[in-house]
């Protein structure tokens, strides 16, 4: 693990709760592979825990939460992309559920990078979300990029949505 952040979650065992009641509402408990994804989770929490990043992937969750909030539509890829618990936190939408895919999710050799998809009018209130509630993790603030202290980017990335529905609209 080459990496190591300074973001540990708040309170111990946040992240892995959070994490297994997301799988419990994505996934029946009594589906016949429920057990796998639950040790895959622990297994991936676990080595977040050992880099410091566990409080980065509770921010991320915060942030896509108030993303759709704002937005309406919201899409994430990226760094987290192969991460069961990135999917059943609601970071990303999609997680292919297939055995070599648990074995994707690994410590980041590079600056991990999150993108955002959302609409260009969302832009600002995301950012200034951020902004405000993480003031202390930023580094640096580029017009959609957020770079934290710990060279974490969140890019959030214009689909200039409302520009196509007032296209079809004229």
């Amino acid at each position: 693990m080459s990496n190591k952040y300074h973001y540990k979650a708040y309170k111990e065992g946040l992240l892995q709760r959070m994490a297994i009641q997301g799988l419990r509402e994505k996934i029946d408990p009594s589906d016949e592979n429920y057990a796998e994804y639950e040790k895959v989770i622990k297994k991936e929490i676990s080595t977040l825990e050992k880099i410091k990043f566990d409080g980065y992937m509770l921010l991320l969750a915060d942030v896509v939460l108030v993303s759709r909030e704002i937005s309406g539509f919201v899409s994430c890829f990226g760094s987290i992309q192969n991460s069961l618990t990135a999917f059943v936190l609601d970071i990303v939408d999609v997680y292919e559920f297939d055995k070599n895919n648990f074995k994707n999710f690994t410590p980041f050799a590079k600056k991990p990078v999150v993108n955002i998809l959302i609409s260009s009018y969302a832009n600002g209130g995301c950012v200034g979300y951020i902004k405000h509630k993480y003031p202390d993790l930023i580094k640096k603030v580029k017009k959609r990029t957020i770079i934290f202290n710990d060279d974490l980017i969140i890019k959030f990335i214009d689909l200039g949505i409302e520009i196509k529905v007032k296209e079809t609209q004229e």
